[in-house]
């Protein structure tokens, strides 16, 4: 095989991975190992990882790196933890280094990549995302319950829930089922879906960063998802406090860009008041720069 027919194997061989391919199947595609050297030294190909490459004009990027760890992880590896986290793309989550899970019998090592090893997939809930073979999102989430703090960890499961890839009842339905006491992550997910509201998921980091600072402060006395109806058409509220007339609702300037939303938005924010309801803002400069603030002028509100 020529030196330009061998670029071309390689081409194909590593295009459904981001170009990443194992020395392995290169031979197996007429490569021969002297080639692979001589394209090494050349650099056209860089080695990552045992007999594991990649080709040196695609882009890096963190799902090449990942394809790469599964790859040398074998046909049962599959992406786990963070790196199952950025497959779904749950918000927040990144993966400083690949995250794979391997079934115990494969004894694979590298400071590269982090590797967790099962003797029972049963769990795992294994499948193929976006051609990626990856956790299910539950026990994904638990595992990210084991290593994210609780508010980053509200945020990757609202994001899940919201995008519909999961829901309290599939995660509770999870845990009962394989959810054993000292598995770590199934306590701290546990807490979190008991206090979620079952129904409506957060559709912002700014929503659940409001809603945990209301309950930080002993603020619970909320409904999610608030509706009031004018004119024929039902407006939702993120937290409604009905007994008080008083609705506190999120701004985050992401979801009022284009300019049908900012009308839509203007009409929603004038219906509380014909409503006889007094209505609260709470901006990302509000929640996270002066919280004290939003809260003072909250409990004013629902005291009026």
């Amino acid at each position: 095989m020529s030196h330009a027919s061998a670029i071309a194997a390689l081409s194909v061989l590593s295009s459904p991975s981001l170009g990443m391919f194992r020395g392995s199947a290169a031979v197996d595609r007429g490569v021969s190992r002297k080639q692979l050297a001589a394209l090494r030294a050349a650099g056209v190909i860089e080695r990552v990882l045992p007999d594991t490459y990649r080709m040196t004009a695609v882009k890096r990027l963190n799902a090449q790196r990942l394809h790469g760890a599964l790859l040398w992880g074998g046909v049962e590896a599959a992406a786990a933890g963070r790196s199952a986290g950025e497959v779904y793309g749950l918000e927040g989550v990144y993966a400083p280094i690949p995250e794979i899970i391997v079934p115990s019998s494969r004894n694979v090592r590298s400071y590269n990549v982090t590797v967790r090893h099962y003797a029972d997939r049963t769990p795992l809930l294994l499948r193929r995302h976006h051609g990626v073979a990856t956790t299910g999102v539950e026990p994904t989430l638990v595992s990210l319950a084991a290593v994210l703090d609780d508010e980053e960890l509200e945020v990757a499961c609202e994001d899940g829930r919201r995008r519909r890839l999961t829901s309290i009842p599939a995660l509770r339905a999870y845990l009962d089922r394989h959810g054993r006491a000292r598995r770590a992550g199934v306590g701290a997910l546990r807490d979190l879906i008991a206090e979620l509201d079952p129904v409506h998921a957060s559709r912002s980091t700014l929503e659940v960063k409001t809603r945990r600072l209301l309950v930080a402060h002993g603020i619970t006395d909320f409904v999610r998802e608030f509706p009031l109806e004018w004119n024929g058409r039902t407006y939702l509220y993120d937290f409604g406090f009905a007994g008080k007339r008083a609705i506190l609702e999120t701004n985050g300037r992401r979801w009022h860009d284009d300019p049908a939303d900012y009308e839509h938005d203007n009409e929603k924010w004038s219906v509380p008041g014909r409503r006889g309801y007094k209505l609260v803002l709470a901006t990302w400069s509000k929640v996270t720069r002066t919280p004290d603030a939003l809260l003072a002028d909250l409990e004013a509100t629902l005291a009026a």
